[in-house]
């Protein structure tokens, strides 16, 4: 802001930028297909410094300028765009931060007080740590934002839920103001993943959804709480508003991943930036034609700017298709999808296949503990996905006009209109929403049918591989203990067999060490007893046992002469191995 103002010259900029006598817009506005240009401009997109940013571009030429004023988007938004920039974009991060940007937006494009409130709502206070929390956490709380005048009590907090602290009195005294007072829009959007918003305007189309983004939530130093929910994936997420207007502007308002950073973020917050701009950087970098950026994948190709052909046919709809897929590409960040549920082995296919194979080394009561956490965290998903569903419906559906909306009205057919006297508009004035291009609309068809078929398909096939690892867990369960009850009964089988074994032979030694007037004994009589009695009995069982079917009398299920060979075998080849 304190840099001196340095004035293009006129042949540098189109006459549509300096007639507007704007000394913010002459200063950073650009060419944003000049090389040096675009390097500045796309070092500024991934920084955490930096507001905003408007793009006006066209077939043949692309311009760029970041962190404009208010003042300077209400210049713009008056002025009429000369048709060889047919599209532009306004980018806005740190929306609580430039409410007088947002209130112009909202007046030019007649959004609704309620719409521009939600867009203009405050962060969320940061959570108190609990007593073992690192010094950099502690440190991020206390640091106050400067948007902020002071902290606001969460309303997480338990104590604002307590009866002593709120008191029967104040809570019937109180209006339905107060009760919400601390319920803000990112309050909501924070407690229900899935929430989303689609609101139509006479001049505008506006969404609003959470986007997921596959990155850590918590400093690599610092453990989650006791406390912290389970119940909701480990992933990050950020709200964005999408607006389509009809004189092809396209607005995009992210929210802040960090709002009480001030910019001063650690490495784990930049590599979530990262995370989180990624699709917008790439859209960004593909409205530009300089020759220093050039992207070889043909998967990220959007075809915005960049087209094959330029034949009369090709080129008649691009000013029109422009805006609808900017808008389109926008919205779909394949790549999260894709990294998040859609590729093979995933994190919760590979965390269900790690407990499927720890369950058959070990069955445990805790894998369902686990498992419960994961259908959770996927039945968030399932939702998120369905309600991108449901906006996608919204967005394709074509708004006609009804018998309702036309009776006691002031809206008439074209040709009435044109000859009443009356303030009449036409039907098709009336509708609400803007028009999407064909060229948009088969792309969020397609978009629908991936969403169905590649995340949604997914999730409902680890949620069904989950019931069934549940129910493989208690069926390993029980067979455990069944092999454990069979194994007790072999063991007191045999003990059974051993003690019927040597009872004859004990009568006998019994009989032997009785004291009988006349009768003598030696010692060979003794043993030819004992071999002939211990023969016998082992006879007897050996066909008791044949004939009851209890034959099987091991006490364990592998030899021990086995294990030993097992043991001796590993230990030479590791051996052999060393020497090698």
């Amino acid at each position: 802001m304190g840099a001196p103002f340095r004035p293009f010259p006129t042949t540098d900029l189109p006459a549509y930028y300096t007639e507007l006598n704007d000394d913010g817009i002459v200063r950073s506005i650009k060419n944003f297909d000049d090389d040096v240009h675009f390097e500045q401009f796309d070092h500024e997109v991934r920084s955490p410094n930096s507001r905003n940013f408007l793009i006006d571009f066209g077939d043949d030429e692309a311009w760029c300028a970041f962190d404009l004023e208010a003042n300077s988007f209400t210049s713009l938004l008056k002025s009429n765009r000369p048709p060889a920039l047919n599209t532009r974009w306004i980018n806005i991060w740190l929306p609580y931060d430039q409410k007088d940007t947002l209130h112009a937006l909202a007046k030019h494009y007649d959004f609704s007080p309620n719409l521009l409130g939600l867009m203009c709502s405050e962060p969320i206070q940061p959570k108190v740590n609990p007593a073992g929390s690192s010094k950099s956490s502690s440190t991020l709380w206390s640091r106050k934002s400067p948007r902020q005048g002071s902290p606001q009590k969460s309303s997480n907090d338990p104590s604002m839920d307590s009866e002593e602290n709120i008191g029967m009195a104040d809570l019937t005294q109180s209006t339905e103001t107060g009760l919400f007072r601390d319920l803000t829009h990112y309050h909501i959007v924070d407690e229900v993943w899935h929430w989303s918003s689609v609101d139509w305007g006479r001049r505008f189309v506006c969404l609003g959804f959470n986007a997921l983004h596959c990155v850590r939530t918590s400093p690599p130093d610092q453990t989650e709480a006791p406390d912290a929910r389970k119940e909701i994936p480990h992933v990050k997420r950020v709200w964005n508003w999408l607006v389509l207007c009809e004189d092809k502007t396209v607005i995009s308002i992210a929210e802040d991943p960090f709002p009480f950073s001030n910019g001063n973020l650690r490495a784990y917050e930049l590599r979530t930036l990262v995370a989180v701009r990624r699709n917008l950087v790439d859209v960004f970098r593909q409205l530009s034609k300089a020759h220093c950026f050039s992207r070889e994948n043909s998967v990220n190709t959007l075809p915005i700017r960049k087209r094959v052909g330029d034949t009369e046919e090709e080129t008649a709809h691009r000013s029109t298709d422009s805006p609808g897929l900017l808008f389109y590409y926008l919205f779909e960040d394949w790549y999260t999808t894709y990294s998040l549920v859609a590729r093979r082995e995933h994190q919760y296919a590979a965390e269900l296949d790690k407990l499927r194979k720890d369950m058959l080394v070990k069955a445990e009561l805790g894998h369902v503990d686990r498992l419960h956490e994961i259908g959770r965290q996927l039945a968030v998903l399932k939702r998120v996905y369905t309600g991108y569903e449901l906006i996608i419906d919204r967005v394709l559906k074509k708004q006609e006009a009804t018998l309702a909306s036309l009776k006691n009205s002031y809206i008439v057919s074209g040709a009435d209109s044109l000859a009443s006297s009356n303030p009449q508009v036409a039907v098709i004035e009336s509708l609400l929403g803007v028009s999407l291009s064909s060229a948009a609309r088969v792309r969020f068809e397609r978009l629908k049918d991936r969403i169905r078929l590649y995340a949604l398909s997914e999730i409902q096939e680890c949620l069904d591989q989950k019931n069934s690892l549940v129910m493989m867990n208690f069926n390993l369960i029980a067979i455990k203990e069944s092999f454990s009850v069979e194994r007790l009964t072999r063991i007191t089988l045999l003990l059974a067999k051993v003690t019927m074994l040597f009872m004859p032979v004990s009568l006998m030694t019994a009989f032997f060490s009785t004291q009988i007037v006349g009768i003598e004994f030696t010692l060979k009589d003794y043993w030819v007893s004992f071999s002939v009695i211990l023969g016998s009995s082992f006879l007897a069982l050996a066909i008791f046992s044949f004939f009851s079917g209890t034959a099987e009398g091991k006490m364990i299920y592998r030899p021990l002469s086995r294990v030993v060979f097992d043991v001796s075998k590993k230990f030479l080849f590791r051996k052999n191995q060393k020497a090698s």
